[in-house]
């Protein structure tokens, strides 16, 4: 009776503490929408075990010894490269938490680091897990989290771009659910007799849910009159500084814009369709290109001039080009834009529908005009080439740039700091060409500490260089930080460089034969760098952490430097090895698993492998051996049941005490021994427990000696202990 009814208490814990974890899932799942968390299953996964570490009521040290393993496991899978639990990144967990607790003691709070704060924010997922545990488990009062997730949510879904649609129902029934569970069982425990059936918890969840569906399905359907008031939420997003016209607002939304004078700030992503494209092969889509760095942002002071009479001629043998068509498809939420978004390079003697093309010869700017009006085109269709390199060819080309070349695109501010010119010719060191110096500032960005950072991106102040800023102070931006860096770091050493901008790719949504559609959104908008080579053109390069170059680089072919005897050597070791292979078939068998299990035992997909399956297996022999009443029984057997000295029996007395408590049947506040033992004999009907418990009181109240006890009550002990799990 004692065993189910602990059986019962168990799986009641189990549900509503199951119920409380999905609650707290409502507070992380919005967190990558409204800040920059990033690994986000990182953190859901970490609290789950957190959770199941908390419900195993394992002793306190071993519990914080776990959770900190766990910690540390997850600040490893974001933020650490190399083995798990190396000394190297231990040391340097341990190096950053000590600098960042000092940096608050002195007040330092914006230069935590994001280790540190995903530390913190470990931690207190950890106390959570405790919290929620004594709330719904011992408390038995969740109304209190369960408000505030409701207020949480609601929040966020009016003041930020996260879509709370499904978290609110998904809070309205998980949560009734819990408060349904927790106040019913919190009644039946007030009760002086409580008997539960078996299944209660099942048959309670499956009628709250039954009533919280029909309520909700009620009120879904039924009439809900006109809102009576005004909507507050604009005169509160005004009053903190959130409206559209604020001056406060630091933070704008992502998308392809005109106005690029002012450069820094973060800004929100935004998912909204722009336009579909339909092309064979994914590449960025340039809008145009701007050529005069202020400081703090890129204007336009390029004359206006048709292509095609600058520059066309193409050194044969250094770019290649392929002919491609694209259609575009603006959508319904795009602005209209007055001039076309392309790949490559557009054909001039393009003509889309009845409309004339124009292309600026040095913005790239492709507009389609009906005599003197220029049109907005909502789709329209166009055939371009799309360039591969040699990158022998362009390391070979010469420095004689055209002089309007250099007079537009070298230009810089006259108050530029020095130092970022000395930190161009620190990277482009040893370099003998412009391709290679452009890749080494290229990659500059990925071999150093340079963050892809979208939201947390500050505004320069007044007289410092946006440029200067990105690269000495705040190291973190996104693609404006980056692609503007790198043109000014060239343009120091004298290499002409423009700053083009426009979309990336977007994401694959249709495939049709060799066509395949896309669907470019807001959040696609992105800028990158086209670099001057005489006599081949603007060449594109990316810098932007975590960007990819689309274009082809084709890196000329090396020779090969073996001999013909090292290849007739190799003929030979392959023509013996199948002879080999047919030897040892019947050993390996056809069978190629084997091989690829070996293969799996040494190269591990998940970080910490090794570690990770280790603490795995060993928990479960915990879990195992601990809460396994049928191992525990016979462990203590046959610990005893070996033993004949005369100082087995208190020893074994004492063992059977603890193992009465650990399968439930504790003896309780102010019972004596002998009250005790009648009801244990009375509940396995034997007089056993009894006749050992007068030894015990004989040897330790009455002062007599031990010798002949084992021997003599032996058989009882092992006889009552066999009953304990029968």
């Amino acid at each position: 009776m004692r065993l189910d009814q602990k059986q019962t208490e168990t799986g009641r814990d189990f549900l509503l503490y199951g119920l409380s974890f999905l609650l707290l899932m409502e507070w992380l799942l919005p967190l990558p929408h409204i800040t920059d968390t990033g690994y986000i299953f990182v953190f859901v996964l970490v609290t789950a075990v957190f959770f199941f570490i908390t419900f195993l009521q394992l002793p306190v040290f071993v519990s914080m010894v776990l959770k900190s393993l766990v910690i540390c496991y997850g600040l490893y899978l974001v933020f650490i490269d190399g083995p798990f639990l190396s000394f190297e990144w231990l040391v340097y967990i341990a190096t950053d938490i000590i600098m960042n607790i000092e940096l608050m003691l002195i007040g330092g709070w914006y230069g935590l680091t994001d280790l540190f704060r995903s530390f913190l924010f470990f931690v207190l997922l950890a106390i959570m897990s405790y919290l929620l545990f004594y709330w719904t488990v011992h408390a038995r009062r969740v109304l209190f989290f369960l408000i505030f997730t409701v207020v949480y949510v609601t929040v966020i879904d009016t003041f930020t771009i996260y879509d709370a649609t499904f978290a609110i129902i998904r809070t309205f029934i998980i949560g009734f659910l819990l408060l349904g569970l927790v106040t019913m069982y919190r009644m039946i425990e007030q009760q002086t007799v409580y008997k539960a059936p078996k299944f209660l918890p099942v048959r309670l969840a499956m009628l709250l849910v039954m009533l919280i569906g029909v309520g909700g399905l009620l009120g879904l359907l039924s009439p809900k009159p006109d809102p009576q008031w005004d909507d507050p939420v604009p005169f509160v997003r005004a009053a903190v500084g959130m409206g559209d016209n604020g001056s406060a607002e630091l933070v704008q939304r992502i998308g392809y814009g005109d106005n690029d004078e002012q450069l820094g700030g973060g800004f929100i992503d935004d998912d909204t369709p722009v336009f579909f494209a339909t092309a064979s092969r994914e590449h960025y889509w340039r809008g145009e290109t701007k050529d005069y760095y202020t400081g703090r942002g890129w204007e336009t002071t390029t004359p206006v001039e048709r292509k095609g009479f600058l520059y066309s001629d193409r050194a044969q043998g250094i770019v290649e080009y392929e002919a491609l068509e694209a259609e575009i498809h603006l959508t319904e939420h795009s602005s209209g834009f007055d001039h076309l978004f392309y790949p490559g390079e557009l054909q001039l003697s393009n003509r889309i529908r009845e409309f004339e093309l124009f292309q600026d010869a040095y913005t790239g700017k492709a507009r389609t005009y009906q005599g003197a009006q220029s049109m907005r085109l909502s789709h329209y269709q166009y055939e371009y080439l799309y360039p591969s390199y040699q990158v022998e060819g362009l390391r070979q080309t010469n420095n004689q740039d055209p002089e309007d070349i250099r007079h537009y695109y070298t230009q810089l501010p006259e108050d530029l700091p020095e130092r970022i010119r000395d930190l161009a010719l620190e990277i482009t060191e040893g370099e003998s060409n412009r391709y290679d110096r452009a890749k080494a500032i290229e990659s500059y960005f990925g071999r150093n500490d340079y963050q892809y950072e979208t939201q947390d991106v500050p505004v320069p102040s007044e007289g410092q260089d946006y440029v200067d800023q990105f690269l000495f102070e705040t190291m973190r931006g996104y693609c404006d930080n980056f692609s503007t860096a790198m043109i000014v770091m060239l343009r120091t050493i004298d290499i002409p460089a423009r700053w083009a901008k426009g979309f990336t790719q977007g994401e694959l949504v249709d495939t049709d034969g060799l066509e395949n559609v896309y669907q470019v959104t807001n959040g696609n908008a992105h800028s990158w760098v086209e670099v001057y080579f005489p006599e081949v053109g603007w060449v594109p390069f990316e810098p932007t952490r975590g960007f990819d170059n689309m274009l082809e680089f084709n890196e000329p072919e090396v020779e090969s430097e073996e001999t013909e005897e090292d290849s007739r050597v190799e003929d030979e070791e392959e023509e013996t090895e199948p002879e080999v292979e047919d030897a040892f078939a019947d050993l390996e068998g056809d069978d190629e698993q084997s091989s690829a299990s070996a293969g799996a035992s040494q190269n591990w997909s998940i970080p910490g492998g090794p570690w990770i399956l280790a603490g795995f297996v060993v928990s479960i022999l915990f879990v195992v051996l601990v809460k396994n009443k049928r191992i525990v029984q016979y462990y203590t057997l046959r610990k005893f049941g070996r033993r004949d000295d005369k100082e087995a029996f208190l020893q074994a007395y004492d063992r059977l005490l603890w193992l009465l408590k650990y399968v439930g049947w504790e003896r309780e506040n102010g019972e004596t021994l002998r009250e005790y033992a009648t009801r244990m004999d009375k509940l396995f009907q034997t007089t056993e427990m009894m006749s050992l418990t007068i030894e015990y009181e004989r040897i330790m109240y009455g002062g007599q000696s031990m010798e002949g006890s084992w021997s003599k009550q032996k058989p009882n002990w092992l006889s009552f202990v066999r009953k304990i799990d029968s």
